[in-house]
């Protein structure tokens, strides 16, 4: 079946952008879905063109480097298949297009001598070449992360009613279908605020950012009424953060770390996208360190209000692991001393949920299940570390994916009822419940 498939390589991420940018232009972009409006719609993971670039994605996810295995000669397809005579000439064009934004001609004309072998390459290969260099010529130098000058900055200057609801989600930017209906099940909760953990696919490029968030975001919450926000994950930043930061300036919101706050609870949002450009995660991410000192004033000045971190990334994995290891080094040595303040922390960027037990002096839930399809063979039922503990709860596997989910904090006054929702139960139903502000973390 074909199916979206993403990569933790910031450049590849951006040939897929290219990609998927260059065919919903070329079909025009519109077409209706369920909500009823207009709008963009992200091309077919079933054309060929699409399709692969998630074959390379694997490669890449392996660790094998696409380039090398490009024959000299075009692939009958009875040997290699349709799919593979394609595969080879997305990687083809890829190399092309590096070459470009290099300015190495001669890279470039030994990989169109190449080219020349593979006579059915589709002629729009060319077009996300010069796409491609688009994004490398907006790409700034450096992200343009905000720094606060007042240690009092970016506490959103609005408060949460007593009684708030929110709803929490992560690696919801895919603007396909699934994404679309979870927003609109979301919607039907009534929350006061919607917080996105982060990643719009494939590299967070203003064409991704405004279709397949913001115009959907806009369509399925009253933007109006509903406080929403989004955080950092490692995909927003391959494009450069430029059109992440726009985004968040059309929201409303202040920098890409934040504090929302109101008389019993603070949830403090952290940037740990800025730092994620490894894609062997062999360097784990981390806080910059003026981020650091921001957070210690918001818990030093939390007031007796219980705190709430919400990241993309995870402090720690049972499931996948953090360049060798369940812990992140580096956020465990800046955010761990503060931990003993901290109610819980709420992660994405594995696409599953995964519901903790009392670890490293913290609740820590991932959510990263928002939107991402992942299929039912790609998570292992036995977890990569078996000393981090778990709760009994698992998404539900439907007949090739996943459950897709989402997380549901009702506040009331010093306690907080947090229910965690699935996309295959009744809506009414929480396949989890759990209370925070009752107790201690051990």
């Amino acid at each position: 079946m074909a199916r979206m498939r993403q990569t933790r390589h910031p450049e590849f991420s951006l040939w897929q952008s290219a990609i998927d940018q260059t065919l919903a232009k070329k079909k025009g972009g519109q077409t209706e879905d369920v909500g009823g409006g207009g709008a963009v719609q992200r091309p077919d993971p079933g054309d060929p063109m699409v399709a692969a670039t998630a074959m390379i994605a694997d490669d890449i996810q392996d660790g094998r480097t696409p380039s090398a295995d490009v024959p000299a000669e075009e692939p009958a397809a009875r040997t290699e298949g349709v799919g593979g005579a394609v595969k080879y000439c997305s990687t083809i064009w890829w190399e092309i297009a590096k070459a470009r934004v290099e300015g190495n001609a001669a890279a470039e004309a030994a990989w169109r001598a190449r080219l020349g072998a593979f006579t059915s390459c589709d002629p729009r290969y060319s077009e996300a070449v010069e796409q491609y260099v688009e994004f490398f010529k907006v790409k700034c130098d450096k992200v343009p992360y905000r720094v606060w000058k007042n240690i009092g900055d970016f506490v959103i200057d609005w408060k949460m009613p007593a009684n708030a609801t929110l709803a929490i989600v992560g690696d919801w930017g895919t603007g396909q279908q699934d994404a679309k209906a979870l927003l609109a099940a979301i919607a039907r909760k009534n929350p006061d605020v919607v917080i996105h953990l982060g990643d719009i696919y494939y590299s967070g490029t203003e064409f991704e950012m405004e279709n397949y968030f913001y115009n959907i975001w806009d369509q399925e919450l009253d933007l109006s009424k509903t406080k929403t926000f989004t955080l950092t994950g490692n995909h927003d930043m391959y494009s450069g953060g430029g059109p992440y930061y726009e985004l968040i300036d059309k929201l409303g919101q202040p920098a890409s770390y934040f504090c929302l706050r109101n008389d019993d609870w603070q949830f403090i949002a952290l940037d740990t996208g800025l730092h994620d450009d490894d894609p062997l995660g062999a360097k784990p991410t981390f806080l910059e360190a003026t981020e650091v000192q921001w957070l210690q004033d918001k818990i030093n000045t939390a007031g007796g209000r219980k705190t709430v971190l919400l990241s993309h990334h995870q402090l720690y994995t049972a499931f996948e692991d953090i360049g060798g290891s369940y812990l992140n080094p580096n956020l465990s040595k800046q955010v761990g001393p503060m931990l003993g303040k901290v109610t819980a922390w709420l992660w994405g960027h594995e696409h599953n949920q995964v519901i903790y037990k009392p670890f490293q002096g913290v609740l820590g839930r991932c959510i990263g299940h928002g939107a991402y399809p992942v299929g039912i063979t790609e998570v292992s039922d036995n977890p990569h570390f078996a000393n981090v503990p778990l709760e009994d709860v698992r998404l539900a596997k439907g007949d090739s994916f996943y459950s897709h989910g989402y997380v549901i904090v009702e506040l009331n006054g010093a306690a907080a009822t947090v229910s965690y929702y699935q996309d295959s139960d009744p809506e009414d139903s929480a396949m989890f419940t759990e209370t925070w502000g009752t107790g201690s973390v051990a």
